[in-house]
């Protein structure tokens, strides 16, 4: 125990190895490539927003896996009262590959007469019910 206590790191190569060991512990490049969520902007408008609407979003996207959970976020982008609402669409699939082929599948989709933008959600943010992203 006290050999380790004594441990150094030493040379560049040494200490980038730990550092990336460290980024990606914390939700780095490999956290987001092994999510289960993808995140849908610019499907629908607040005024779309309806009790159809969830269950339409399952449908579609059951075709590219397992759909776990659909969460319709509203987000306001200022505190003033006529402030634009933007819409947010998280689906959370069964496995990263289900959600990886709906993203690629779904980006730049026309929906509605609107293209649809289509990510890979960081799972640690979701995890954390943060919709901010």
């Amino acid at each position: 125990l006290r050999e380790q206590e004594d441990l150094s790191i030493k040379g560049k190569s040494a200490r980038h190895m730990v550092t990336q060991k460290l980024i990606v512990g914390r939700g780095g490049a490999h956290e987001h490539a092994q999510s289960k969520v993808v995140l849908l902007r610019n499907m629908v408008t607040a005024d779309e927003v309806d009790e159809s609407l969830q269950e339409e979003i399952e449908e579609e996207c059951n075709r590219f896996g397992r759909v776990q959970h659909v969460i319709i976020y509203q987000e306001k982008q200022s505190h003033a009262d006529d402030s634009e609402v933007q819409v947010k669409i998280f689906v959370e699939f069964s496995h990263p590959s289900e959600a990886k082929a709906a993203q690629s599948a779904l980006n730049g989709r026309y929906f509605g007469g609107r293209t649809v933008s289509a990510a890979v959600y960081d799972q640690e943010l979701y995890n954390q019910k943060d919709l901010s992203g």
